[in-house]
């Protein structure tokens, strides 16, 4: 069980079984009978796991259904979301019963929905709220078969779910993206539209609306390659249609380089920094692995104790790929070397350390990089109040002391994690050596004061 943490799923000691529970909200025990979900999804984790996320998926639209109804629903939510509704039920989603009784209890139902409101002088149904005529019509008739076209709100779902990332925090801030970007696209065009109904000319007001609210070109670019994409998949993977209207839509050029978006800090400011952080143990340790590598802040704080490889000609941290942590490339796999003031902090980090431990617990959990950029930022600012000084700075400022040190680009980009080279020239020659590093950062950090103790 010591890898399997998927929500609402649990090990039956009594019969080694992987169960899924949860417990039915009472909007929904009303219609289904039940006070909870419980379902074996198998005796093993591989088995629990083809499982899960199918059943999860239909218990979501359960509940979906249940707080919000199907009012404001595309047609495919409100399809995917009474289907699991009848599969719950035992009844066949796409007719109006397989049996008599079936089809006998349906109409009970649903003139249960609709009877309160027959006119019983003309015998007309009025002022029938949507969600109850949806679900009358569905229980006598079925739904239909084939799914229907799928609309933004259904693209932008069907990209998310494909495309998820696998971490959690991860996950948060790219549904926080795609959602945002969602939102401003729906906010222009007015409605929900089909995928297919979405024209260049929509794609254009929406590049004047961002434009008007001043949001940078770079943050515009973004989102735009974010619509293209769902749009994209939607098309391929939904046959929502053939076009893409936000594909070579003109963007205005960049008024800052990526080369202004971040400042290294000044001396000043990293030194009070550490002082700031002189009586708080762990994020000085993250602070300086950061100053003396120009390693990213999630690659530090996610190291494991045997990531910290000391006992070799070249001491260095390792930065791998894991299942609990993603990089930003494949580029970003690599070894750095740690002389100065990280060799202290990792000599200081394997005392009393079990092999394959987090070093820095609070921050390797989930939220812990929201938590480490917080509390770094909290200090910087207490020096500096220019927003492009921020921790992340401390990588420009590795960089220009390897520019003065006149180390090659090539070496430079190895031990930040960035192709060594660019084109043709990057499929050439093998990796830059932990000597060759280690040379390199001696040379960068010449005369670079320890950190205070």
């Amino acid at each position: 069980m010591r890898t399997f943490t998927v929500k609402y799923v649990s090990n039956d000691k009594r019969t080694g079984h992987y169960v899924y529970r949860r417990r039915v909200p009472a909007a929904l025990a009303e219609v289904i009978q039940k006070r909870e979900f419980l379902k074996v999804l198998g005796r093993t984790e591989a088995e629990a796991l083809s499982q899960y996320s199918r059943y999860n998926e239909h218990i979501e639209h359960l509940i979906a259904l249940a707080k919000h109804g199907v009012v404001g629903l595309s047609e495919a939510q409100q399809r995917a979301q009474l289907i699991a509704l009848f599969e719950e039920w035992g009844a066949d989603p796409f007719g109006p019963g397989q049996s008599e009784n079936e089809r006998s209890w349906r109409e009970v139902a649903a003139e249960r929905l609709v009877g309160p409101h027959q006119n019983p002088r003309t015998g007309h149904y009025e002022g029938v709220p949507k969600s109850k005529e949806v679900m009358a019509n569905a229980l006598l008739g079925g739904m239909n078969k084939e799914a229907p076209e799928p609309t933004l709100r259904d693209a932008f779902e069907f990209y998310l779910e494909e495309n998820k990332k696998p971490i959690p925090e991860q996950r948060k801030k790219q549904e926080q993206r795609l959602k945002r970007a969602e939102k401003n696209l729906i906010a222009v065009i007015g409605e929900d539209l089909r995928v297919s109904e979405i024209t260049r000319a929509h794609a254009r007001s929406w590049r004047k609306m961002r434009e008007t609210q001043g949001v940078t070109t770079s943050t515009i670019r973004r989102e735009k390659n974010d619509i293209s994409a769902v749009i994209n998949l939607a098309n391929s993977e939904l046959d929502a249609g053939s076009s893409n209207p936000f594909v070579g839509l003109k963007l205005a050029k960049a008024t800052t380089s990526r080369l202004k978006e971040r400042f290294p800090l000044p001396q000043e400011v990293i030194d009070g920094v550490y002082g700031e952080l002189s009586k708080n143990k762990s994020l000085l340790q993250i602070w300086t692995l950061m100053d003396f590598t120009g390693a990213r802040p999630g690659e530090i704080r996610m190291l494991k104790s045997d990531e910290i490889v000391l006992d070799c000609d070249v001491p260095h941290i390792e930065v791998r790929e894991r299942d609990d942590r993603t990089l930003k490339t494949l580029w970003s796999v690599r070894k750095i070397p740690v002389i100065k003031g990280a060799l202290t902090v990792c000599q200081e980090l394997l005392k009393g350390a079990a092999s394959n431990d987090y070093v820095f617990p609070k921050y390797a959990s989930e939220g812990g990089l929201d938590r480490l950029s917080s509390a770094l930022s909290r200090r910087v600012r207490k020096f500096t109040k220019d927003p492009k000084h921020v921790p992340y700075s401390l990588r420009h400022n590795m960089r220009d002391r390897m520019r003065r040190a006149e180390v090659s680009i090539e070496v430079s980009n190895a031990i930040d994690g960035r192709a060594y080279s660019s084109g043709e020239d990057a499929s050439y020659g093998g990796e830059i050596s932990l000597e060759q590093k280690q040379d390199a950062l001696e040379k960068a950090l010449t005369g670079y004061p320890r950190r205070p103790q």
